[in-house]
């Protein structure tokens, strides 16, 4: 062995290849700390990025819930039109408007009570 050189092999060890084993231990561990901390912000950064395609899909599902509500809404005032139109005594329930909207509570009701 020389003096000032680090050996790492060998049944015998200086103290000065004991530090030497030491800092190397220690530059490891280091490193395995620097890796588990990168991949902990990998991780963080797919986990927003997954919760912020979640929210972009619920946005877009509410969107969507809101144009068919929409939809439902103008076709049953249709039918409640439709229904205003057939009924054979228009006389004894006022306004066209009124027969209209009685109309349209019929309407929804049965949909809403037809669901459940």
């Amino acid at each position: 062995m020389v003096r000032g050189r680090v050996i790492l092999s060998g049944t015998k060890c200086s103290e000065e290849s004991r530090i030497s084993k030491m800092e190397i231990a220690s530059l490891v561990v280091g490193l395995i700390s620097l890796i588990l901390a990168i991949y902990s912000i990998r991780v963080s950064k797919l986990n927003a990025k997954k919760q912020q395609e979640f929210e972009e899909q619920m946005e877009q599902k509410r969107k969507q819930e809101r144009i068919l509500e929409e939809r439902q809404e103008q076709l049953d005032w249709k039918e409640a039109e439709r229904r205003a139109h057939n009924n054979p005594f228009p006389i004894t329930e006022g306004s066209f408007e009124k027969r209209v909207e009685n109309a349209y509570k019929e309407v929804r009701s049965e949909r809403i009570l037809g669901r459940k």
